[in-house]
């Protein structure tokens, strides 16, 4: 018999650091240890774990990282436990996503997923007090809108759509669903950087938006989720239909410039 050719698969042994770190963190996550809490020395816990000075503080700083503990200095310092917050986890997820060639078309594929149905989760979860919130969003553009008239500017239009776009994200934490919500705000986070380089101030599109915002809240005081449901579809359709018009406009512009600029 001939010498047959094998090959093993490789063994995918974890850095010792990223041992720790998941022994660190099943701990956190498992309510043994509570935010403020903190940790012994760096030399105990080295001593504890049985590895290096340098592999621990390889661990500690990734756990600072994605925001599990925080480091103090001075007098009374050392390593604590640290509230988690979105922003962390965004911050992260942006960076995953920077080298994905993300694009507007992906971020309203995503938005007509989801927003349908999280507003008829909405209906069952939301509060009085969520009730409220939405309607002094929606007040507040409604103001503006009827103060600035014809006077309508650039200022106007990117407040009132920071107003819009805070209805979504409030709609979003009134589901009571933090995977939900967390969802939706990250996306509203890329969605506003780039939307704002290809927004054009339009006053019909701020009030027809408004209008439909009214008309979702209606139909979530009357606790109808279906209504509700059909009523986010048409306005998602709206919004990607401006957005549409917009990239049109702005190719018109690239194409024929001449042409656009005798039109002015």
């Amino acid at each position: 018999m001939g010498n047959k050719q094998i090959k093993f698969p490789s063994l995918l042994i974890s850095r010792t650091s990223e041992l720790v770190q998941k022994k660190m963190t099943d701990t956190i996550l498992s309510g043994k240890l509570e935010v403020g809490d903190k940790l012994p020395t760096e030399k105990e816990m080295a001593d504890q774990f049985g590895v290096s000075l340098v592999t621990l503080r390889e661990a500690l700083s990734n756990l600072e990282m994605i925001g599990f503990i925080k480091k103090r200095k001075g007098r009374g310092g050392g390593n604590f436990i640290s509230h988690i917050d979105s922003n962390s986890i965004k911050i992260s997820l942006g960076n995953f996503l920077g080298f994905k060639k993300l694009s507007i078309k992906h971020l309203y594929e995503v938005r007509k997923i989801i927003e349908p149905p999280m507003v008829k989760l909405a209906v069952q979860n939301i509060t009085p007090d969520e009730l409220r919130n939405l309607e002094e969003n929606i007040a507040y553009c409604e103001s503006r809108l009827k103060e600035s008239g014809p006077s309508f500017n650039e200022k106007d239009f990117f407040d009132v759509d920071q107003k819009n776009v805070d209805f979504h994200r409030l709609l979003g934490v009134s589901t009571h669903n933090p995977v939900l919500s967390l969802t939706l705000d990250y996306v509203f986070d890329f969605l506003v950087q780039t939307e704002r380089e290809l927004m054009v101030p339009d006053v019909k599109f701020s009030i027809d938006t408004v209008k439909e915002h009214r008309s979702i809240l209606k139909f979530l005081k009357q606790k109808d989720g279906e209504k509700c449901e059909r009523e986010m579809i048409e306005h998602l359709k709206d919004l990607d239909q401006y957005l549409e018009n917009i990239e049109e406009l702005l190719l018109n512009r690239l194409v024929s410039p001449q042409k656009n600029k005798s039109l002015e």
